[in-house]
């Protein structure tokens, strides 16, 4: 099983390897699989066949105070045979956009039996769900994956550092472990390489429910000006939630018409943007996408 699990993940890695090796960062999934679809070994518990719709999120914690990881959006979704990938490239400019939206890409029942598999035989789906094995340091950051599969609800956490590796590529891991925990996480983070042709064409997500932040106005940066742009949807005043321990800082989770009249205008901002409410109030925003089933960290919204 061992052996397995390293020739797979060793698979996956030459076929990271093989997208960045022009560039240097990842080129659209190729036509057909980087590797074989996995299958799992006759001592890993039965997949169900056909695939049983997947709902997958990734995501990072750690032991910071609000709102400072309110703008930390999922590393890696999968709902709805979609898969919402947040590893988007931001313009190194400044300003920068003020929201920056991750690629959805359609999944097909093969990818998401893959993402499945590969969790069984690594042991993330019988037994333990606490894979953190008193490695994560304090202040240091905890991978949490939320799986259901087939109805069933697996909540994992670990560290995703527990992973090592051996000449550029994982070492081999035992199911069940930490560094099982850690190479599932590896995988997540590169899903185009190794999920290949099970993956459709990406595009830009269109998300049900925005997250905002409001804030004090920016003033003028680097010799850059700010830009004034008409607020569209009721005056600051009443719009969102006092965050805790953060001073003149609200906070909204927008979605219905709000988001409709909202999201054109967040995507023409950036980060110099300040709005300007109908009583003349003015405030920056910070903004991004929820996916679904995201519980939304603002208190007006669960």
């Amino acid at each position: 099983m061992t052996k397995r699990i390293a020739a797979l993940l060793t698979l996956a890695l030459i076929a990271v390897a093989c997208s960045n090796s022009v560039t240097g960062s990842p080129t659209p999934a190729p036509t057909s699989p980087a590797s074989p679809s996995p299958t799992p070994s006759p001592s890993a518990s039965p997949t169900p066949t056909p695939a049983a719709r997947l709902y997958l999120r990734a995501w990072q914690t750690q032991a910071l105070p609000p709102p400072s990881t309110f703008m930390t959006a999922p590393m890696l979704t999968v709902s709805d045979s979609i898969l919402i990938d947040n590893n988007v490239a931001i313009p190194l400019i400044f300003p920068g956009p003020l929201l920056v939206l991750p690629n959805a890409t359609p999944i097909s029942e093969q990818g998401e039996q893959a993402i499945v598999d590969q969790a069984r035989e690594l042991g993330l789906l019988d037994g333990p769900t606490d894979f953190t094995g008193g490695g994560v340091m304090p202040g240091g950051v905890t991978g949490n994956v939320l799986l259901v599969v087939d109805g069933t609800r697996y909540e994992l956490t670990g560290n995703p550092e527990a992973l090592r590796m051996c000449n550029d590529r994982p070492c081999q891991v035992d199911p069940g472990t930490p560094e099982a925990f850690a190479a599932f996480w590896w995988l997540m983070q590169n899903p185009t390489a190794w999920l290949g042709g099970k993956l459709g064409q990406s595009a830009q997500y269109q998300p049900e429910r925005l997250l905002v932040l409001v804030l004090p106005p920016v003033a003028a940066n680097q010799g850059i000006d700010t830009n004034e742009v008409q607020w569209p949807l009721t005056d600051f005043a009443k719009f969102g939630k006092p965050v805790d321990g953060a001073q003149d800082t609200t906070c909204a989770t927008v979605f219905g018409e709000d988001l409709g009249d909202l999201l054109p205008v967040l995507l023409n901002a950036n980060q110099m943007t300040v709005f300007v409410d109908s009583t003349g109030a003015k405030q920056s925003l910070n903004a991004r996408a929820l996916v679904p089933l995201e519980p939304s960290p603002c208190s007006d919204q669960s």
